[in-house]
């Protein structure tokens, strides 16, 4: 009987374990309502794709690692690929970062908190026109406010 509840035990605490990084990935980026909303009073790259100045949407693509960004209107949106790390500091407001080469703007991260107070910084991946741009200036980095859209 003893190693009867040994296993109950052991088999809760694998599946415990297991889905863990699942709930983790819902909290930050998943289908279970991820939406920032900005206004961007420039026009910005968001990967290869330029969008006209703004208010937008980022919600989870339709594959993971990827985010969408929309517009309002529904007019404009781009997918740009990201990589989700935790914050060295606690994160109290939503903001979009983006960096300026010359007159080019680039989306760049946005910083977020979600509901167990984890900061989290989800960092978009530069595209090539980025990375070209990179070479040719040095990066101007400023933020935009953002708002987290309760679902």
């Amino acid at each position: 009987m003893k190693n009867f509840w040994t296993m109950i035990i052991l088999a809760g605490l694998m599946a415990l374990v297991s889905v863990m990084p699942a709930a983790a990935q819902d909290v930050v980026t998943g289908v279970k309502g991820f939406d920032v909303s900005f206004t961007a009073p420039m026009a910005f790259y968001a990967a290869d794709t330029k969008l006209p100045a703004g208010s937008y949407h980022i919600t989870q693509g339709a594959r993971p690692g990827v985010l969408l960004v929309k517009s309002d209107k529904g007019k404009y949106e781009a997918q740009v690929p990201f990589e989700a790390g935790a914050s060295r500091k606690r994160v109290r407001n939503i903001e979009v970062s983006f960096n300026k080469y010359g007159n080019d703007e680039f989306l760049n991260s946005i910083s977020a908190e979600d509901v167990v107070h984890t900061s989290w910084i989800l960092k978009i991946k530069p595209s090539a026109r980025e990375l070209a741009a990179a070479k040719t200036a040095a990066a101007v980095p400023h933020k935009v406010s953002g708002v987290y859209i309760r679902k």
